[in-house]
């Protein structure tokens, strides 16, 4: 049986404005995680996020390389992991997902168990409750997730090479639990079939790398709104990254980062989104970033 196992597993970007739990994107961030099995846990982080992240069983890769696995197969005594981590926590840009993926590989690497990605993500969704982060982070590039009755169909198609990713990413982590309670439960039938639009357009400028079609097709009524509440600085940061040169922008996940692509001005954009933020009174950094074409390496 294999007694250690090594993965790293990207960042990812969801929603992309209209496709709230179901658009996706994998980030060239990665989280890094080398693991034994051990008589207990231990766990030597750095990188982001290290004051941010419980260091026992309650991490969230010791939890997914243990819970899944309950009750038909073996637990593991205990874990030593040694975590290289690049994702910022709490800020919309998969953190947790990359967690998951890469705590439920290890945990079946080290009970010498074949597992496939769409085994993973089923095992991952009950502890993530959507499925669009795990996707890009198993699958890389841009991806489709479709639930259904606990299952999950994930669809990748590949992103055109020339865009990339302008990343504003605030110094301090914003809770998705209250974001996500910013969201209609009920939408207005006007706003469901305006994004159902904007997303069906988001694919066609994917498969047809056709920029002309992104700051449209980034434009958002279901939950963008009312996370405004969150996040004052959102249509002003969009506004400021779409006047600088982006295709379209749009609040990364659950947030508060904010995302922009664009296939020129990258270095006018990076400077107009910090700039806006801090007419709002808040601290941040950009990163420019690729898409990480394929998901973990395990």
């Amino acid at each position: 049986m294999p007694g250690s196992a090594r993965i790293r597993v990207p960042a990812s970007t969801a929603n992309l404005g209209p496709g709230f739990d179901v658009l996706s994107l994998a980030l060239n961030l990665y989280l890094e995680v080398e693991a034994r099995e051990s008589p207990g846990i231990t766990i030597t982080w750095k990188g982001t996020g290290a004051n941010d992240v419980a260091l026992d069983h309650h991490n969230l890769l010791v939890r997914a390389a243990q819970e899944p696995f309950a009750g038909w197969t073996r637990p593991l005594k205990g874990l030593a992991l040694r975590v290289r981590n690049q994702i910022p926590i709490g800020r919309g840009l998969g953190s947790s997902a990359a967690a998951l993926v890469g705590g439920i590989a290890i945990g079946a690497r080290l009970r010498g168990l074949r597992m496939t990605r769409q085994r993973i993500i089923e095992l991952a969704l009950p502890l993530e409750g959507h499925a669009d982060n795990l996707a890009a982070a198993l699958y890389g590039g841009f991806n489709i997730a479709a639930v259904e009755n606990g299952g999950v169909r994930a669809h990748r198609l590949d992103w055109p090479p020339a865009w990339r990713a302008v990343v504003f990413i605030p110094d301090h982590p914003s809770p998705t639990h209250h974001a996500r309670r910013l969201v209609p439960s009920h939408p207005a039938l006007a706003d469901a079939v305006f994004n159902l639009g904007r997303v069906a357009e988001w694919v066609l400028a994917v498969q047809q790398k056709d920029r002309s079609l992104l700051r449209s097709s980034m434009d958002d009524r279901l939950h963008q709104p009312g996370r405004i509440a969150a996040y004052p600085y959102l249509d002003d940061m969009i506004a400021a990254a779409e006047q600088a040169g982006a295709l379209g922008a749009a609040l990364s996940g659950a947030g508060g980062s904010v995302i922009a692509i664009a296939d020129r001005a990258l270095k006018k954009i990076a400077e107009a989104m910090p700039t806006a933020a801090a007419a709002h009174g808040l601290a941040g950094s950009t990163m420019t970033l690729s898409v990480a074409a394929r998901g973990p390496r395990l």
